[in-house]
């Protein structure tokens, strides 16, 4: 038995024989033209990309409205392929360096990679897996290699490979696919997206997958925990059949309930709305019931430069389109840290987690942030939209934002460009010291969303994503809990709206506890919607209050994890 560990994309879990897909495509070989081959090299790679494009076109044109998601992305992709620009520059690099159309095409999309390469940021490194797919699409064709048909297999099989392109990914046959996981990607590239509209359990960034694997062996795709098994012992094998069969049945009673209120059984509402990554994530989550979005990461942006106004104001508006009357909380970009920093550095930061980030890049650089605040506030015409301050720290942070904010909303007046002047404006209360005067801060915003995954790992002193101290990142350590009633009371009693959009409130048995502290509004990830509102309608608040008590009175974090899996285990199945 082999197990490798990935990043799971997509729940469920997937058992069958593995089917070996083709590794990425190697640079093409090196060989100089003549002057008189220019044109009709540059002629084979216009004939690439209408070929290209066409078998794009007849991917889309499979699709109907329930993966909306997969058309856009695909639609995306073709039209990266028919970007004059790029064409501009391998026609180019044909006639100056006497190159091949494969050639050329290398070396451009190579050049794109290393300006990527440059940028720390997991959007972006998706992104450019974007490139390399469309290298590797042209390249096949340019190559006349034909891909493997696995959207029409005979037998079940799990996929296994390097990578799947988001068009081989919508093209594969649900009917025999029964998951994938490959060696490249991570939860917002466009091939896990895809993956969890199409409900096919996936997990990617698997090292060297395909070491040692024979061809038909079997394997586990375990899309709840990252597991990859191959060849798994008798036990392992029974143990994931029966853990399937109850995710299948699990599931299937959970989008039962996708229509029907957050309420608990003795009649309070919850409301449950989703964080968003992309915008091509926002059909999901009203697929599953989103009543908003409480959390629109707006990093996906950003690619090294920011984006002009007007183009943000086109995507904040059709997200407002998309979402039909429901409420759309824009977060300003959280830049810095592990993402992408604009402008010039101007020193390098040992600790940029406690660096010159966020709210704080925002203040020391506001003109990087000013088209940004000018969409929004314009898009705020057009719907219940909300901006939302990232790692807010103190009462200051708190006016000079605003004072910007209403600086630039004088700025619209003057021009005679529309905007709500009433518009909510809030924070995000992920810092200990925002949570300790929290009551004082309530006094200055319309409202507080919670981000635990900052508020842990600061309260805490823990890395959440260094291995050697993750299992001092708890989520029920009693200061955690006491800051969370403490911006949850202070919230309540200056009269504003407090929700939270951290990954703690997108498992089930932690939003019992969360609506026992007082909390009645949820963000959480798309994915995560139907189990949270089943839990909403399988309780009493007075239960979910009596559970919130006793976790506050619990000495550690182990005694309250235990206490809440015990409490819970009874009413929805343990899936991992």
């Amino acid at each position: 038995m082999k197990i490798k560990r990935g990043i799971p994309v997509s729940p469920g879990v997937a058992i069958a024989p593995a089917l070996i897909v083709g590794r990425e495509a190697n640079a093409p070989a090196y060989r100089a033209i003549s002057k008189s081959e220019i044109e009709s090299e540059i002629r084979r790679f216009d004939e690439a990309v209408s070929i290209a494009c066409e078998e794009m076109d007849r991917e889309i044109r499979r699709f109907d409205r329930r993966v909306k998601i997969s058309q856009q992305i695909l639609e995306s992709h073709r039209d990266m392929l028919r970007d004059p620009v790029l064409r501009e520059e391998v026609a180019k690099n044909i006639r100056s360096g006497l190159f091949t159309a494969e050639t050329s095409l290398h070396r451009v999309i190579r050049g794109y990679l290393r300006h990527f390469e440059q940028m720390e940021s997991d959007y972006i490194s998706q992104r450019a897996q974007d490139l390399r797919d469309i290298e590797n699409q042209l390249l096949s064709v340019l190559q006349g290699k034909k891909d493997l048909a696995i959207h029409q297999l005979e037998e079940e099989v799990v996929v296994i490979g390097h990578n799947l392109t988001p068009a081989e990914t919508t093209a594969l046959d649900k009917a025999k696919v029964r998951g994938f996981a490959i060696e490249v990607g991570g939860r917002t590239s466009h091939t896990a997206i895809i993956a969890r509209a199409l409900q096919i359990p996936a997990v990617v960034g698997v090292k060297a997958i395909t070491a040692d694997l024979q061809v038909g062996e079997m394997a586990i795709i375990d899309g709840y925990t990252g597991l990859v098994i191959f060849n798994p012992d008798r036990k392992t094998l029974e143990q994931y059949r029966k853990k399937a069969s109850i995710a299948a049945q699990y599931y299937r009673e959970l989008l039962k309930l996708v229509r029907l209120p957050a309420e608990t059984e003795d009649g309070y509402s919850i409301s449950i709305a989703a964080n968003i990554e992309l915008p091509e994530e926002i059909h999901n989550a009203l697929e599953w019931g989103a009543e908003g979005v409480g959390l629109y990461r707006t990093e996906f942006l950003f690619d090294g430069s920011l984006p002009d106004e007007e183009k943000q104001l086109r995507t904040y508006k059709n997200a407002v389109k998309l979402l039909r009357d429901r409420y759309l909380v824009i977060r300003i970009m959280d830049l810095g840290a592990d993402k992408m920093s604009p402008g010039p550095t101007p020193y390098h930061e040992q600790n940029p987690f406690l660096g010159c980030r966020s709210i704080r890049l925002f203040l020391d650089r506001p003109e990087h942030f000013r088209t940004q605040i000018r969409a929004v506030l314009r898009a705020s015409v057009y719907g219940d939209v909300k901006l939302m301050l990232p790692m807010i720290s103190d009462l200051e942070e708190i006016r000079r934002s605003k004072k910007l904010i209403h600086d630039m909303q004088r700025d619209l007046e003057r021009e005679g460009k529309p905007f709500n002047p009433d518009m909510d404006i809030g924070i995000m209360v992920e810092v200990p010291s925002a949570a300790l005067t929290a009551d004082q801060l309530a006094r200055e915003v319309d409202f507080f969303s919670i981000g635990t995954n900052d508020l842990i790992q600061y309260s805490l002193a823990v890395d959440r994503v260094n291995e050697r101290v993750a299992h001092l990142y708890q989520p029920c350590h009693p200061a955690v809990l006491r800051l969370i009633r403490m911006i949850i009371d202070a919230g309540h009693a200056a009269g504003i709206q407090v929700s939270i959009c951290g990954e703690m409130c997108s498992e089930p048995a932690y939003a019992v506890m969360l609506m026992g502290l007082g909390l009645r509004s949820f963000s959480v990830s798309p994915i995560a919607l139907p189990a949270i509102k089943k839990i909403t309608r399988l309780i009493t608040m007075k239960e979910a209050t009596e559970i919130a008590t006793a976790c506050l009175r619990f000495n550690n974090a182990s005694e309250s994890q235990a206490y809440l899996a015990r409490r819970t285990q009874t009413l929805m199945p343990k899936l991992w």
